[in-house]
């Protein structure tokens, strides 16, 4: 038994060793300049290591890519407990991820290139993308529809069209600056999700 922990532990970590040399070569150089022989050389192991824990050059971008939004929403502190309307928190998470985009161009640059269809992007990551955003549009329509049904927020809305919106521009203002990093994309998104805040919250008085 004891040996069997050991072993996987050795394989969790190489597996963690690997997703963190895969990070840094493929914000580097993109996907088509990072090859499986130097993810495995950086991680210090083989090649065919790399491919035991991941069967391909794309289920390993898909694998980064997941754990980049694993990072992205633990530091903006998804599961934190927050008294008020759960809309309201949704907007506040939308606002952390906008400004943790912003403190991580490279990784921002990586998920992009897969969204909007780069050459740059297997077609693997691109279904991921898509679907990372069907999720995103779903929950946020889900968590905005709740709190409407709770009268924390006005019943006169449209969920998933206020969803779109808050997706759509999170999205095409990240692009916008990964075009011009002058453009001040965390401001954007707050002054649209301080709109909302204004608008949809019923006034109690």
């Amino acid at each position: 038994m004891a040996r069997t922990r050991d072993a996987e532990q050795a394989g969790e970590a190489r597996r963690a060793r690997i997703l963190s040399a895969a990070m840094k070569l493929f914000a580097e150089n993109g996907y088509r300049g990072t090859s499986l022989a130097a993810v495995a050389e950086a991680a210090g192991i083989t090649r065919s290591g790399v491919l035991h824990h991941f069967a391909s050059k794309e289920a390993l971008l898909a694998a980064v890519l997941a754990e980049r939004d694993e990072q992205a929403f633990d530091a903006v502190e998804v599961d934190r407990e927050y008294e008020g309307p759960a809309a309201l928190r949704a907007f506040e998470i939308i606002d952390r991820l906008a400004a943790r985009n912003e403190t991580d161009r490279d990784f921002t640059r990586l998920s992009h290139l897969a969204l909007f269809g780069s050459a740059d992007a297997p077609e693997l990551a691109q279904d991921w993308s898509n679907e990372r955003l069907r999720t995103y549009r779903d929950n946020l329509a889900r968590v905005i529809e709740d709190s409407a049904e709770a009268g924390d927020i006005r019943t006169d809305i449209d969920a998933e069209a206020i969803a779109l919106v808050l997706v759509g521009a999170l999205t095409g203002l990240t692009e916008l600056w990964l075009r011009d990093e002058s453009l001040d994309m965390v401001t954007a998104v707050r002054t649209l999700t301080g709109m909302l805040r204004r608008d949809l919250v019923p006034d109690r008085g």
